[in-house]
């Protein structure tokens, strides 16, 4: 048995030292709307701001914008909300800076309608590898 673990031990330091030295995680930052409203809060404009520095640090990442909506309202309008919420912070990191190359803007409407109706109103911020 002993001599298992330490075969098994070698095996998992060779695998390590395989492994990339960095992994490169994705970052998600949130934002969250009032009801059929596409204006941002104080608080959301500081998580676009965080957003913004985090994908400044990291320029050869891209940069999905995923727009969201509650079931509220019509499928047409909740996909239209969705698409003006996402243009509204892909407007925001240009603004701020960010490459427009690098920003990826899709409305989802309410297909990923997730938790409550305060929580699917949302833009989800992405900063990833390509």
């Amino acid at each position: 048995m002993r001599r298992r673990l330490t075969i098994m031990g070698a095996l998992f330091a060779t695998l390590l030292a395989f492994a990339p030295a960095q992994v490169m995680a994705n970052e998600k930052f949130i934002v969250f709307f009032h009801p059929l409203s596409a204006e941002l809060d104080p608080a959301a404009r500081d998580v676009v701001a965080a957003a913004i520095a985090y994908a400044k640090q990291n320029p050869a990442k891209q940069v999905d914008i995923i727009g969201s909506a509650s079931t509220v309202g019509s499928q047409q309008a909740n996909l239209q909300l969705s698409l003006l919420r996402a243009q509204q912070i892909k407007d925001l990191m240009a603004a701020g800076g960010i490459a427009p190359a690098r920003l990826m803007r899709v409305g989802e409407g309410e297909v990923n309608t997730v938790g409550t109706a305060e929580e699917a109103r949302r833009v989800e911020i992405i900063i990833r590898t390509p």
